[in-house]
């Protein structure tokens, strides 16, 4: 008995060695909560940080010692989600053989991870996950942000949106032209939405129930611009193909959208690790991706 003890302690123990180095080829230390309160707390720093530079009143520095509540509107994309390219977007296998061995097997990886990870948070947490309520309830709020704004009401939507996609989309509506009323809604899903990756969030000082799910949308929409002036429209029909960062409340299965990203270039290695030291990195990527209308880097260039 006691030699069968040893080894399901040492099995036991060797497991628990293997999940962090699992873990770390995917960037994930939001699975350490000491980790996870650095860089939740800094989401929030970093925007009082911003609100004082732009001259808007802040906290004192008495306050910004003391460890913030988690706010999930805080919470952007503050690390790098891996996303393999789709296989329309690879090249051809006798063209180059080694990128889309590379790509498949990445995509392999990122299928398992994502299943450890769902078993992970379902040890953990307690909580089966609701994933077609999910689902369906990102797609909801996708459409209800479109929706808020092209009518130019970005405040509809405000309680639904990080504080970056937010802010965001209320520069991007401001520059509208006031003369240009907008019409928008989606005709159809070109395929069903796909969950392309998850990641459980822990929360400082409270038990792991956030998630942060990323989707792909694949639609076919219909945008319509009337000049008030002069009475004319303009029809646009377009497919889009959308990756879109959502952080879900699993309690109250409640969607926030925080951003969104696009996929890696075929044969694209894994990124590194993220770490909650870099602030600027961590700014500038949440504001980055907070822009869900920006253009792919492959249309930038």
């Amino acid at each position: 008995m006691q030699v069968v003890g040893r080894r399901s302690s040492s099995l036991l123990l060797r497991r628990s060695q293997a999940f962090p180095r699992l873990l770390s080829f995917q960037q994930v230390q939001l699975y350490n909560n000491f980790q996870a309160k650095r860089l939740l707390s800094t989401s929030r720093i970093l925007f009082e940080e911003t609100q004082a530079d732009e001259g808007v009143a802040t906290k004192s520095k008495k306050d910004k010692n003391k460890l913030p509540e988690f706010n999930p509107k805080f919470m952007g994309v503050a690390t790098q989600i891996f996303i393999p390219a789709s296989k329309k977007n690879l090249p051809s296998i006798f063209s180059q053989p080694m990128t889309v061995l590379k790509t498949w097997i990445r995509r392999i990886y990122m299928f398992g991870l994502n299943t450890f990870k769902i078993g992970l948070f379902r040890m953990q947490s307690g909580i089966k996950p609701s994933f077609l309520l999910w689902k369906n309830n990102a797609i909801e709020n996708y459409i209800e942000v479109n929706k808020a704004f092209a009518c130019k009401d970005v405040t509809k939507i405000k309680n639904h949106v990080s504080i970056w996609v937010e802010r965001a989309l209320i520069m991007r509506s401001q520059s509208l032209p006031k003369h240009i009323k907008l019409d928008w809604h989606i005709i159809k899903f070109n395929e069903i939405p796909k969950l392309m990756s998850l990641d459980p969030i822990m929360a400082p000082g409270m038990p792991l129930e956030y998630i942060q799910l990323v989707y792909r949308f694949n639609t076919k929409q219909e945008l319509i611009k009337i000049n008030t002036e002069t009475n004319e429209s303009e029809k646009q029909v377009k497919d889009i193909l959308d990756y879109l960062v959502f952080l879900c409340d699993t309690n109250t299965n409640e969607i926030m959208l925080s951003g969104s990203i696009f996929e890696n270039k075929p044969g694209a290695p894994l990124p590194k690790q993220a770490t909650a030291d870099d602030k600027k990195e961590i700014l500038a990527r949440m504001r980055e991706c907070g822009d869900i209308f920006r253009l792919p880097p492959q249309a930038k260039e």
